[in-house]
């Protein structure tokens, strides 16, 4: 099944089927419209749901030279599969592609995963000034602790 599932660049138009992935996988989906150009998507050809399911999605929210990673998302049926670890290593190279030196993130559940990604946990005051200011920092993650890579 990996081999069949490609990552490709996500369109305006799979926004509702983001959200959806996200309300699944209980991860805020809000303001994702606002940087959807920046959104990755595993697409599965066919399934028992349809034509087309949405079974992945990571985006990155840009500030200068610093993004923050966020929405990384795997729908359940296809947890366990390797798909979180290939978005990751794809946003990734799209981050270096648009020269992005540090990444951010904010997470309460997947600390672990991260860490063996070359993410550490850094204090609030490492996070750039315009990205505190973002929805996920000011009011959906205000407890999480953040993590960051320089790539």
């Amino acid at each position: 099944m990996r081999s069949e599932l490609k990552i490709e660049e996500a369109k305006n138009s799979d926004h509702a089927s983001v959200v959806a992935l996200l309300e699944k996988t209980e991860l805020p989906p809000d303001e994702i419209e606002l940087h959807m150009e920046n959104f990755l998507v595993i697409r599965h050809p066919e399934s028992d749901r349809g034509p087309e399911l949405l079974v992945g999605s990571v985006g990155l929210e840009i500030y200068e030279d610093s993004a923050l990673l966020r929405s990384l998302a795997v729908h359940p049926d296809f947890q366990g599969n390797g798909f979180g670890t290939r978005l990751v290593d794809r946003i990734i190279e799209v981050a270096k592609g648009k020269d992005i030196t540090r990444l951010f993130l904010l997470t309460d559940t997947a600390e672990d995963f991260f860490k063996k990604r070359g993410f550490v946990i850094v204090t609030r005051d490492k996070v750039p000034h315009d990205m505190k200011q973002s929805i996920e920092f000011t009011t959906l993650c205000t407890s999480s602790p953040s993590m960051m890579r320089e790539i």
